[in-house]
């Protein structure tokens, strides 16, 4: 009803003059008064048709010669209807400052953070990453980046200085004694291969061999051996136990004394070396040097960057099929935590929301243009019809509202002017 309002407020103007001018002229009605209603309806036809044309100019053709090319506004005008509209956006309703004055009424972290609570979003998140993670990992063996990460490590190796702060980190782990767990771990690892009967069966080899070859240097160290051996007076497998009872003793020593005669003299040993590192001494550092050159020698001809790679990209692969791999685990728990920690932690959120905002506005000023080109854009899609369909639609109804002022206005002041007449 309201979309016919001005067709209808204009009918019944339209309407009324005739019915009341018949009756006039047919002398039914006689009386002043209904003069003065005629020339009302009159008024308010004339107000309803002249507003009519009005607002059906802005958007339609009208035939009527002479007048025709002023009507169809909007259509004939779109270019500086689109430029107006452009500016208005870009400079007035969302301009760089109108933008970041309502960026500062709004608590962007915490907006964030109680988004990423909502489980739904946490968990979107967490494909999010998935798939970023799957992307990168399809191409981790690709050789192009194993042969570029081989020539930055090569790179790297080549120019770091490994000696002096190997030889400062050495040498500050034997003073403050750091290094006294990875004597337990080797003293232990020894222990464990002295009682293997691996260790056993080659010490009385290597006691053989030591036999044979005294007994090769003469008849009488050999008759000598010979005798030893067939009296019972050398028994090469209670050497060996009594060998490997010493050097479990010894060991057992060592483990217990941290100032044992071996760890010191190892110690010392080990601090010289460091001093020397640290000091620059010619063979040291090139022993370093040595070590780099073979480690990355090695790593070139055995394709290890490759192989590492091949096989980061598989171990990656299975960890990301599922959310209940260790990996996801970590991932999905170390987000909650962050998150909780995020969501008591005020000046971590004050300092995200600096960020942003800045950010943001950085952005606004960079790329403030694409907003009246995306305007433009999407109005320039738009040929006349559709334009002036949705501009019909959105503001149709209230225009209705000026046809019907116009006949109810023009119906009034016509009546006024009949009145003044009459006086």
């Amino acid at each position: 009803m309201k979309n016919n309002l001005g067709s209808i407020s204009l009918l019944i103007a339209f309407g009324g003059l005739v019915f009341f001018e018949v009756l006039l002229r047919l002398h039914i009605l006689n009386h002043q008064a209904w003069k003065i209603v005629t020339a009302g309806f009159e008024a308010a036809t004339i107000g309803g048709f002249a507003d009519w044309f009005a607002v059906s100019a802005l958007f339609h053709e009208i035939p009527i010669p002479f007048v025709r090319k002023h009507t169809n506004i909007i259509a004939k005008n779109r270019e500086k209807l689109t430029e107006g509209i452009v500016d208005l956006v870009t400079n007035k309703w969302l301009s760089p400052d109108v933008i970041a004055e309502k960026l500062n009424e709004v608590d962007l972290a915490k907006t964030i953070l109680d988004f990423m609570q909502q489980p739904k979003n946490q968990q979107n998140a967490i494909i999010f990453i998935q798939n970023i993670v799957s992307k990168f990992t399809t191409e981790l063996d690709n050789p192009k980046f194993a042969a570029a990460l081989q020539k930055i490590l090569r790179e790297q190796i080549a120019t770091i200085d490994l000696a002096t702060p190997l030889g400062k980190w050495l040498e500050k782990s034997i003073k403050n004694g750091d290094h006294h767990q990875i004597w337990e771990l080797i003293i232990d690892e020894s222990s464990k291969s002295i009682t293997n009967p691996e260790t056993k069966k080659l010490l009385i080899s290597k006691l053989k061999d030591a036999a044979d070859e005294y007994s090769d240097k003469g008849f009488f160290k050999k008759a000598t051996l010979f005798i030893a051996e067939k009296s019972g007076g050398i028994d090469l497998n209670i050497i060996a136990d009594e060998l490997l009872d010493k050097a479990k003793e010894l060991i057992s020593e060592a483990k217990l004394d941290v100032n044992h005669p071996i760890r010191t003299k190892f110690d010392n040993w080990i601090l010289e070396f460091a001093q020397e590192l640290t000091s620059g001494d010619e063979k040291s550092t090139s022993l370093i040097q040595n070590l780099k050159d073979r480690v990355m020698q090695h790593v070139e001809e055995e394709k290890l960057i490759h192989t590492l790679l091949s096989r980061a990209k598989a171990t990656l692969s299975t960890q990301l099929e599922n959310n209940d791999t260790s990996l996801m685990q970590f991932l999905i728990s170390n987000l909650n935590r962050m998150l909780t920690d995020l969501q008591e932690d005020v000046a971590a959120q004050q300092k995200i929301n600096s960020w942003i905002r800045e950010t943001i506005s950085e952005m606004l000023v960079k790329f403030h243009s694409e907003i009246g080109n995306m305007v433009r854009s999407s109005m320039m899609k738009l040929n006349n019809k559709e334009l002036v369909e949705q501009i019909e639609d959105k503001v149709g109804n209230d225009l209705q509202y000026i046809r019907l002022n116009g006949a109810v206005v023009g119906g009034l002041v016509g009546i006024v002017l009949a009145l003044l007449k009459l006086l």
